[in-house]
């Protein structure tokens, strides 16, 4: 009996040391022969934002409204207004 509690255990040590030596091999291989990946969040996003910023001052040159289509909506807008009260 206590033998074969001997065996198992000796078994279980020796998978997960063969287990441990095959992870630590491949992380050493993939950190050795790869190129690391890197990615810029910041700057992305930075750019993302300038480019989003830079279109819509575009768009609001390129609109004009008149001054009857302010005053409608602003109408528009006072009406709403009145009839939530």
């Amino acid at each position: 009996m206590l033998e074969t509690a001997f065996n198992v255990i000796l078994t279980i040590l020796i998978s997960i040391f063969i287990i441990y030596c095959c992870h630590y091999t491949w992380e050493h291989i993939k950190n050795t022969y790869t190129q690391q990946k890197t990615k810029d969040l910041v700057n992305t996003q930075i750019g993302k934002y300038q480019q989003m910023m830079d279109e819509m001052q575009t768009n609001i040159r390129d609109t004009s409204i008149s001054k009857t289509d302010i005053q409608s909506m602003d109408d528009d807008l006072t009406k709403y207004m009145e009839e939530q009260m």
